[in-house]
């Protein structure tokens, strides 16, 4: 059951409803520091620009680990398939 959460999100009061808390909280978290990063070198934006410059860097570093996760697992597989080969080598050959 999702419950009611309230948080601070780009300087307005919000009331959020999920069932994490802490990573709704967390993310919460990051979403004001990047608009707070932003703020900093973009003094003139206005805060919606803000919100949306900080959405597009949060979903470039989303999709970044989403590619370096599958990147991972192929590497992990393909070591897994040169290990399997290995044993079945090892396996097949005859004892001298």
């Amino acid at each position: 059951m999702s419950k009611a959460i309230r948080v601070t999100l780009g300087g307005k009061d919000l009331t959020l409803r999920g069932e994490d808390e802490e990573s709704i909280k967390k993310s919460v978290r990051e979403v004001n520091l990047q608009i707070q990063s932003l703020q900093q070198t973009l003094r003139e934006q206005s805060t919606p620009t803000l919100s949306l410059l900080a959405a597009l860097n949060l979903a470039e570093r989303c999709l970044a680990a989403e590619e370096g996760r599958d990147r991972d697992a192929r590497y992990l597989l393909s070591e897994l398939e040169k290990m399997t080969s290995y044993f079945e080598r090892a396996w097949n050959q005859p004892l001298s």
